[in-house]
């Protein structure tokens, strides 16, 4: 029967076969432990329980008589309930730990006993409580009543000593006059009835009032003996003597004669009297000390009775104790004995199960089972050596047998894959030939993308050719159309200020008008370039959106009135004064739709409403719509109305005019901004263009610096002005601009005449064409500088290129400032006012007058001198910085130093030294050090010229 089991099925009859003779030897093990295990149980269920039980109760029981003291010895009821919940909290302790299971050791003799011993603490513990509760209220009742006694007895023996004053005045006045009688012999009789009275009453009643002060004396010193009695004898005595003087203090306040006085002492005497002769024994005064006497003798007896218990209960635990100690002992003995015994059987079992499983290990599995399987692992190291030859035999057990068949599996599957490898061999052959084929086509491919790549950056670079091409004709148009404008309309509005007939002044206004429609176009064509080519840079100011608003408002304002339209502006009342950003854009935008409502209204009105949508004490949101009645944009083209130089259709230029680029600049202008123009229209009604753009919210100016602004500004110097330019028209427009505006004009038509004229004349300001034959503005204005110009002397740029690029270069090489062609007083007078032409009267022109007079007509000299000490104190610091931040070739903190000495220079009205400051800033600002020392310099001896004539126009009178 054997013989047809499994692999498996054997070895698992010998694994039970080993199994059970192991489980003979853990029996044996397992029966001593049992024997150890139920012995520990008993020590722990019944000793330990018991020794902790007795061990707790003992402890609790003598903290308990411990405490008891300190519960007697408590002065106030808080502490008291403190103490009383200390105990209760002990007693319970006492009870839990009596009540123990472990406590059966005792018997139920013992047990009874110890029980009655807790439950008489316990109780002791009540009484105990009692009594000091008792005590505390008849101490404070006793401690009152004590007090009102002696106050009283006090009370009336202050009142005895008035009385006993005014009964010994009144002896002392009878026997005075008793003198008068006795010397008159015929009133000797008065005399003997004086005598009597004297002895009598005055005499008797001085006698009565010294008692009484005597006995209210005795009276608070008994009161005050009482406080401190010891014994029921001593208060007993102190009782007797306290009714005796008690009663005749009662005499003698009936004896008083001032009725209001005796009204007080039988106050006093009542008090005297409720407070101990009138009242029980029990709730007198005297009772309350005796019960206090008594109620000491009551806690000590019961601390007594404690002190016995506890030593009853502490008897009682070593008896728990030794019970414990010998049941432990006794059951330790019999787990011992248990572990002998099954010690003997567990080796004997042990050794046969080793015997048994050994026999069946080495006949069962040896040799059924390792034999064959070693034969099977023979074969399969030869199959992995190579040896496809080899033979297995069929034999054993259903498993070695199914073992047996996967070995031969395995070495024909070895054979069928040695006659893959070699077929796989041939294929990756074949693949590597056709890998080469396709590498040549990639390299193929990749000469070819590379040619490609070639031509499109040939490409790109002919765009950018073009590109640059084009903003080369732009420039050279603007500078080749922009320099005859300076003449023409110059000359146009110079003539047109002169008297003229109204029908000539007319035909001027024409030309005038015509010639700015002109420059408007180029102006439209300069921008959109700009915004084609993305150079649009920006310059972010201090600005009010209301004064641009007004400021574009009031000049559409003439050529809306001249077609009979209406132009109104509504302005939010939550719209902040200033704003920080691009002015210039957001007028350009404004511009240029309300040119275009004004353009494509043939009647009705114009509105140009500014709306706060969302604002803070930061930031404002704002909503500029211009809304029209004119011909309206009909669905289908408005879209396409922002695109460059579209209108609507043909008949609308022919009719209206216009380049259709307003449009296109004003929405890339808004793009720069940070936001978006949308339009609303219908064909007849009118359109709607809204602009939405935020702006940070900028500080509000001053008035004090509003009103020192208008003052500098109404102080305008005579000024010796030299115009460079080598256009005659240009020429002769600037000098009567400059003219008109009451300055000096010398001119000159290249940079050699005008480095004569300069050294001839030393001119206040220079204005300066760029384009100049010879020697260019830029080189002449460097020679200028060098010969000995100086920093001082502003040179202001003048020049028909307007790219911010190209405006840019002429500042940072040296230029103080920019104007741009065609001229206009108005461009003029500002270029020359922002580059440092506009200060001081006539002196060394160091400091602007206007600015620091205004200074000390609104903060008075001692305000302004306490500012010149400062700014004294301070430049001269950061000129030392500026000196170590150049050593460094620190570039960021030079421009950092020259940006804040250039603030204070501005403050104090030092222009010239503010606008040498401006230049090393920027300097410093592009890295460019090799001037730096001497602008450094120049700025020092600026600031002492300076300082020197502010300090003499402040203490001037």
């Amino acid at each position: 029967m054997l013989s047809k089991l499994g692999l498996g099925a054997r070895l698992f009859i010998a694994f039970l076969g080993i199994t059970a003779l192991s489980l003979s030897s853990g029996v044996a093990g397992w029966r001593i432990l049992r024997e150890i295990s139920a012995a520990q149980s008993r020590i722990n269920s019944e000793a330990l329980p018991g020794v902790a039980a007795a061990q707790r109760t003992a402890e609790a029981s003598a903290r308990l008589v411990a405490a008891a003291p300190a519960l007697s010895a408590v002065r106030d009821e808080p502490a008291r309930a403190s103490q009383e919940r200390e105990l209760l909290a002990l007693a319970a302790e006492i009870r839990d730990a009596a009540s123990q299971s472990g406590m059966a050791l005792l018997g139920s003799e013992s047990l009874a006993t110890l029980s009655g011993t807790v439950d008489a603490l316990v109780s002791n513990l009540a009484v105990q409580n009692r009594l000091v509760k008792e005590r505390l209220q008849l101490q404070r009742g006793f401690a009152e009543r004590a007090e009102r006694i002696i106050a009283a007895a006090t009370a009336i023996v202050d009142l005895s000593e008035t009385l006993v004053s005014n009964a010994s005045a009144g002896a002392s006045a009878v026997v005075s006059n008793l003198y008068s009688l006795i010397d008159d012999p015929a009133r000797h009789g008065e005399a003997y009835d004086a005598l009597d009275r004297l002895i009598e009453q005055d005499i008797y009643l001085l006698d009565r009032m010294w008692e009484l002060r005597l006995r209210s004396s005795q009276i608070a010193l008994l009161a005050n003996r009482l406080t401190r009695a010891s014994d029921r004898g001593e208060v007993a005595e102190i009782a007797i003597g306290f009714e005796n003087h008690l009663r005749v203090v009662g005499r003698r306040v009936a004896s008083i004669d001032d009725p209001v006085r005796r009204q007080q002492a039988g106050a006093y005497l009542q008090t005297l009297e409720s407070a101990a002769g009138n009242a029980p024994v029990a709730a007198s005064l005297f009772g309350n000390r005796m019960r206090l006497l008594a109620i000491g003798d009551e806690l000590e007896q019961v601390a007594e009775d404690n002190r016995r218990l506890s030593a009853e209960v502490s008897q009682v635990a070593q008896d728990v104790l030794r019970n414990s100690e010998d049941f432990a002992r006794a059951t330790s003995a019999q787990a011992e004995r248990a572990v002998n015994v099954g010690l003997y059987v567990l080796v004997i079992t042990s050794l046969v199960a080793v015997a048994i499983s050994g026999l069946i290990v080495w006949l069962y599995v040896e040799r059924g089972v390792v034999r064959r399987l070693e034969a099977l692992a023979n074969a399969m190291q030869r199959l992995t050596a190579g040896d496809l030859a080899v033979e297995v035999t069929h034999e054993g057990t259903r498993e070695l047998k199914a073992l047996s068949e996967a070995v031969v599996a395995f070495r024909d599957e070895t054979q069928t894959r040695r006659s893959l490898e070699i077929e796989r061999e041939r294929t990756n052959e074949e693949l590597r030939r056709h890998r080469e084929e396709l590498q040549e086509l990639v390299d193929e491919r990749t000469a070819q993308l590379q040619r490609e790549v070639e031509s499109h950056a040939a490409a790109r670079e002919k765009a950018e050719m073009a590109s640059r091409a084009k903003s080369d004709f732009l420039a050279t148009m603007s500078h080749e159309i922009r320099t005859p404008m300076t003449g023409m309309l110059g000359m146009l509005r110079i003539v047109k200020n002169s008297a003229l007939p109204p029908s000539q002044r007319r035909q001027l206004t024409t030309a005038s008008n015509s010639g700015e429609a002109l420059l408007g176009i180029l102006n439209s064509i300069l921008d959109y370039s700009k915004i084609e080519s993305g150079k649009l840079g920006s310059d972010d100011v201090d600005f009010s959106v209301r004064e641009l608003l007004r400021g574009v408002v009031d000049l559409m304002r003439a050529p809306a009135r001249e077609k009979g339209l209406k132009l109104s502006l509504t302005i939010d009342r939550k719209l902040a004064p200033r704003h920080r950003g691009d002015a210039g854009k957001l007028r350009q935008i404004v511009f240029n739709l309300v040119s275009n409502a004004i353009k494509f209204t043939p009647k009705g009105n114009i509105k140009v409403v500014a709306a706060v949508l969302v604002g803070d004490a930061g930031r404002q949101s704002i909503r500029i719509s211009v809304t029209d009645t004119g011909i309206g944009i009909p669905a289908e083209e408005r879209d396409h109305i922002f695109e460059s130089f579209t209108q609507t259709d043909a008949s609308i230029t022919r009719r209206y005019g216009g380049t259709g680029l307003g449009l296109a600049i004003s929405r890339g202008l808004a793009q720069s901004l940070g936001g978006t123009i949308t339009v609303e229209s219908a064909v007849g009604a009118g359109s709607c263009f809204t602009l939405n753009a935020g702006f940070p919210v900028a500080a509000a100016r001053s008035r004090r610096s509003r009103k020192r602004k208008e003052e500098s500004g109404s102080g305008r110097r005579r000024l010796r002005v030299l115009v460079v330019e080598d256009d005659e028209a240009t020429r002769a427009v600037a000098s009567r601009f400059l003219a008109d505006m009451g300055h000096e004009v010398t001119t000159a038509a290249d940079g050699f005449a005008a480095l004569a004229e300069a050294e001839r004349r030393h001119p206040d300001l220079v204005v300066m064409d760029i384009s100049l034959p010879g020697m260019d503005g830029i080189a002449t204005a460097q020679r200028l500088r060098a010969d000995g110009l100086g920093l001082s002397t502003p040179i202001i740029a003048m020049s028909a290129h307007v790219f911010k690029d190209e405006v840019d270069h002429y500042l940072g090489s040296g230029m103080d400032g920019y104007v741009a062609k065609p001229l206009t007083p108005e461009t003029l007078e500002a270029a020359i006012a922002k580059a440092g032409g506009r200060g001081a009267a006539p002196g060394s022109g160091q400091v602007d007058r206007a600015v620091l007079e205004a200074d000390i007509g609104l903060l008075g000299r001692a305000e302004v001198g306490r500012i010149l000490g400062i700014v004294e104190e301070t430049l001269p610091r950061h000129f030392s910085a500026m000196g170590g931040a150049l050593q460094r070739q620190d570039a960021v903190t030079l421009a950092r130093l020259a940006h804040a000495a250039f603030s204070a220079a501005s403050a104090a009205g030092f222009m010239p030294l503010g606008h040498a400051l401006k230049v090393l800033e920027e300097s410093a600002r592009q890295g460019q050090f090799e001037d730096a020392a001497r602008q450094i310099r120049d700025c020092e001896a600026l600031f002492r010229a300076a300082m020197s004539e502010a300090r003499a126009i402040a203490s001037a009178d």
